[in-house]
């Protein structure tokens, strides 16, 4: 679960390893570190689906690459469904659902919701996930 989450290079850096005290509300760890833990502690009870609520929003690039990659890898093996205003968090899902003021807008692919919505069209441009027409 530590390394699915990218976390398990920073506990093994701690004096106390797995022993490490989080703390109240993990205040031991940085943000992104606690979101990674997080999706580790998700990931240790082994779900059959997994829900992800901006889940990646205070990592870095490489290290959300890289948990998103890591959480990739469980296609097949659970259902998994993340809120994100990141596109690149939900560049390669399954299905997506663009809402706005809390109404679905749109569904489909990335491809096809980015065809469908303008607006996402231009965030999508912005993030440099498409090319510019």
């Amino acid at each position: 679960c530590l390394k699915r989450a990218q976390l398990w290079e920073v506990i093994q850096q701690r004096p106390e390893g797995l022993n490490t005290r989080v703390g109240e509300r993990g205040m031991s760890f940085s943000g992104g570190q606690r979101q990674r833990l997080g999706i580790a502690r998700a990931l240790y009870s082994d779900p059959y689906v997994l829900i992800l609520d901006e889940a990646t929003s205070a990592l870095d690039t490489k290290t959300e690459a890289e948990v998103a990659k890591a959480i990739a890898s469980l296609r097949g093996e659970v259902t998994i469904i993340a809120i994100a205003h990141r596109l690149s968090t939900v560049r390669d899902s399954d299905e997506l659902f663009y809402m706005e003021s809390g109404f679905v807008m749109a569904r489909g692919t990335f491809d096809e919701v980015t065809q469908e919505v303008p607006k996402f069209l231009e965030q999508a441009r912005l993030a440099g996930l498409i090319a510019d027409a």
